[in-house]
């Protein structure tokens, strides 16, 4: 058996949108059928959207080629990183988002720099 890896050679990002912290916790939980987690780089706490690989056949060969498409990317400037955050008033009082310290990964850690490069 052959294991492949192909490495991530474009990101592309359709919609981007920063929000305060408490909407970006918000949105990580009310956006998706299950709850993921937020993610942390270097101050930037960030969630995003894949765009579906199935429901486009020319994305599906551009991500085989080497880019990924981030349909929607939701990000916050949280300077200490933090296992999780809980909602502290309204709605959602109570509930728990969990962050990963993303950093080592190559693709969150270029966005962030490509975000600190837009301030």
């Amino acid at each position: 058996m052959e294991i492949k890896n192909p490495e991530m050679k474009t990101l592309t990002i359709h919609h981007i949108y920063k929000v305060d912290k408490d909407e970006l916790v918000k949105l990580s939980i009310s956006t998706s059928n299950a709850m993921h987690p937020l993610f942390w780089h270097d101050g930037i706490l960030f969630f995003y959207h894949q765009v579906p690989l199935i429901m486009n056949p020319e994305i599906m060969k551009e991500y085989v080629n080497g880019t990924e498409h981030w349909e929607e990317v939701y990000y916050s400037e949280f300077k200490t990183y933090r296992e999780n955050i809980e909602i502290e008033e309204g709605g959602f009082k109570g509930a728990k988002v969990f962050v990963v310290n993303s950093g080592e990964f190559s693709p969150h850690r270029e966005f962030v720099e490509w975000i600190r490069k837009r301030k």
